[in-house]
Order: structure tokens, then C-alpha cells, then sequence
């Protein structure tokens, strides 16, 4: 008899309870996906959705340990500039993929540098920048030589009134503002002559047989003469692999010294400087207008 009962209550007990314990796995299943599952929506994965993508292509762009605000600046740059490809039908910004953001930021850094990410993009949705109706070439670099550049100067180019050298010394503390390398006298022959074919260098002294011919208002080289040929600053600084154009080079106790300030070409936004600013208490909108000139910011 006493079996009798207990089974009966046995039954009634998982009666009562089952509905609730059903209910309870179905709301935990309905919960909204952490970033490792919602990641499945990134680029290279279906059909590609404008502000998905830009996740990637922010994740190429800049790092995570930035201020909110100047990765919402830079959030803005890439919309622009993906918006314009598009336009275009240009290739579009490269966008990382999920392995490639788990290998950047490691298991442990990805949830955190995901959700960074994903709240620039979403505090920004929609929003681009625009001159006179169209979409600018919105530039930016790492660190800036302590002015950005002007595209008249630098590239010789009147229809980018945008960009527009502007006062950047707030980048002079950053580690990146002023590098030192020295080269053999032989490897930068080497390399020089690799990259624009034979040159009158000699490898006793090479330095006098190359002179700047024409600096920026940022002290960018914007022409250099190498053995006999005319090349620009950002050519010379990519066959040495430089970090700027702005440079100063010395032959010091028989080896090349070369002096750069600044990392990048030079031209829109410095992120070092935007950190600055957003830093100080200035918006992404604020930071956007202080180095793009006369642009319209809008969604």
C-alpha cells in the first residue's frame, strides 16, 4: 500500500513540475546568441549585409583598445569608404573573417573585441560622411608626423578639398611618432635598385647621389631623386619599407641612418590623434569635422 502511494506521488509530483521544466529549456534556448554564435553572420558567410561586413573590415582597420568614440570615428571612415566601393563597383575594404579575428584577438580576447566592434558599428548605423552629395575618399593613417596632409600637396590633387593638412601634435607622445633604422650601405643600394632598376648609387657612398627635391607642408618627401631618377616620397618609403614618408637620412659611422616621424601616408584622420581627442571628451562626430574639412556627417 505504502508503494502504492509514493508512486502515485511520484506521478503527480512530475505532472506539476514537467510543464515548468519545458518551459524553462525553451526560454534558454530562445535567448539572444552570444557573439561566438552570432558571429556565423560575418563575411564570407551567405549573402553580405552592409553593416555585417563592416564589422570585418573595422576589425582590419583598427585596434580594439581604442576609446568608443574614436572607433566609432573610424566605424564612420570605413562605412564611407565601403559605401563608395559599392557605388563604384570597385572592390570592396577587406573584411576579416571569424578565423581571422579568433587568430588576431586570441579564444580569450574575441568575445570582448567582438562586442567592441559590434557597439561602434550599431552606435553608428547608417551613419557616413558626404561632400557636396557624394562620398569623399575618407582617409586616415596611424600616426601623423605631427600635421596631417593636404591631397593638393600631397597628391596634387584640387578635388579633395576635404583633406586638408591640420594640426596633429597631439601624436608626438605616441611610441609610433619617431622611428630610427640603419641600413648597410650594400642592402640600401640593394633595395633601392630593386625597386626602381639601375640606378647611378655606388655603394661606397650613396647619399650623394640622392636629394629631396620637394617637401609638403607637413615635411612629407614629396619627390626624392635617386641616382638620376625622379621618385615619389611614398615610392621611396615602400622600397625601404619606411614607416612614413617624412624622413631624414645621414650617413652615420658608415651605415645609412634614415629618420621618420609619423606612421602612415599622412593624409585624414590620425587614429593616435582621434584617441586623443575622443580622450579629452570629443565625439566621433566632433573628431570626424576636426580632420575632415567642410563634410557633411549623416545617416
Amino acid at each position: 500500500m505504502k508503494e502504492k502511494i509514493k508512486t502515485f506521488f511520484c506521478i503527480l509530483f512530475l505532472i506539476c513540475v514537467l510543464p515548468y521544466l519545458i518551459t524553462i529549456c525553451l526560454k534558454e534556448k530562445n535567448q539572444e546568441p552570444k557573439a561566438e554564435e552570432t558571429i556565423a553572420d560575418l563575411p564570407g558567410e551567405g549573402d553580405m549585409d552592409v553593416e555585417n561586413y563592416l564589422l570585418g573590415v573595422l576589425a582590419a582597420e583598427i585596434s580594439v583598445n581604442y576609446e568608443p568614440e574614436t572607433i566609432k570615428a573610424q566605424a564612420v571612415i570605413a562605412r564611407t569608404n565601403l559605401m563608395a566601393a559599392i557605388e563604384a563597383g570597385t572592390d570592396l575594404p577587406e573584411s576579416l573573417s571569424r578565423e581571422e579575428l579568433q587568430k588576431l584577438w586570441g579564444e580569450e580576447g574575441f568575445t570582448d573585441g567582438y562586442q567592441k566592434l559590434a557597439k561602434a558599428v550599431e552606435g553608428t548605423r547608417g551613419v557616413v560622411m558626404t561632400y557636396q552629395g557624394s562620398y569623399p575618399y575618407a582617409a586616415y593613417h596611424a600616426v601623423s608626423a605631427g600635421y596631417t596632409r593636404s591631397a593638393k600637396e600631397a597628391l596634387g590633387n584640387e578635388n579633395m578639398p576635404w583633406l586638408e593638412g591640420t594640426d596633429s601634435r597631439t601624436d608626438i607622445p605616441s611610441e609610433d611618432f619617431l622611428k630610427v633604422v640603419f641600413f648597410e650601405k650594400k642592402e640600401f643600394v640593394q633595395r633601392l635598385r630593386s625597386a626602381f632598376g639601375e640606378i647611378a648609387l655606388s655603394e661606397e657612398n650613396p647619399l650623394e647621389n640622392i636629394a629631396v627635391a620637394a617637401r609638403d607642408g607637413g615635411e612629407y618627401v614629396l619627390q626624392i631623386d635617386v641616382g638620376g631618377k625622379t621618385v615619389s616620397g611614398e615610392e621611396f618609403r615602400n622600397a625601404l619599407e619606411l614607416p612614413s614618408a617624412c624622413l631624414y637620412y645621414k650617413e652615420v659611422e658608415g651605415k645609412i641612418r634614415i629618420v621618420t616621424k609619423g606612421l602612415g601616408h599622412g593624409l585624414g584622420m590620425s587614429q593616435y590623434g582621434a584617441n586623443v581627442l575622443a580622450k579629452g571628451g570629443s565625439s566621433y562626430r566632433d573628431i570626424l569635422n576636426y580632420y575632415f574639412k567642410n563634410i557633411e556627417i549623416s545617416d
